[in-house]
């Protein structure tokens, strides 16, 4: 996931539900998977995420601009999972308290993980040269397949499917490469 600067959202977005929908946009996917991380039950996990949103919701107005709504989100919804444990604990069977403290901590690290990786690949990507990113961005175009960009860019299937895979190797060996140095520096 990409950084976004809440305040520059807040300030250039027309109205509250304008602000408010473009910045949950942006962290919805990391709020389920982190939510769907902590509680077995997919159901439960629904109601969790439409409580987490209510209370953003509710509260949005008291989100200081600038800060990290991710962060903000994620704690709402830990706050609603722990309600959740606390309603459930002698009904369902959930994690006990330790246990998803526990799981939270490596949910944590593996957002950050990915976080990272996907900041690395978005590097590496630009590193690369114009003709290569525009390969990669028609590829993945929604609806596109190799036969439809074959034809727009007037090569057979095959050169276009041998071309796509040397710029994902090259792209793993950047993020790989990137990765290790990061890791020796700090």
């Amino acid at each position: 996931m990409s950084k976004y600067d809440s305040k520059e959202i807040l300030e250039t977005a027309e109205d509250r539900g304008t602000r408010f929908m473009v910045l949950y946009t942006h962290i919805q996917r990391r709020l389920y998977g982190y939510v769907v991380t902590l509680v077995p039950e997919s159901s439960d996990v629904d109601d969790i995420i439409q409580a987490t949103v209510a209370v953003m919701w509710k509260n949005f107005d008291h989100f200081e601009p600038g800060t990290d709504f991710a962060a903000w989100a994620l704690c709402i919804a830990k706050n609603q999972i722990y309600n959740y444990i606390q309603r459930n604990k002698n009904k369902k069977r959930v994690f006990s308290l330790k246990t998803l403290q526990e799981i939270e901590v490596a949910a944590e690290q593996k957002a950050r993980d990915v976080d990272r990786r996907l900041d690395i690949l978005r590097r590496c990507i630009e590193k690369l040269s114009s003709r290569d990113r525009q390969l990669l961005t028609l590829r993945y175009e929604v609806g596109a397949t190799l036969k439809n960009v074959s034809e727009r860019v007037e090569q057979s299937v095959n050169t276009l499917y041998s071309r796509l895979y040397k710029i994902r190797i090259a792209l793993l060996c950047c993020v790989q490469k990137t990765m290790r140095r990061e890791d020796t520096l700090s």
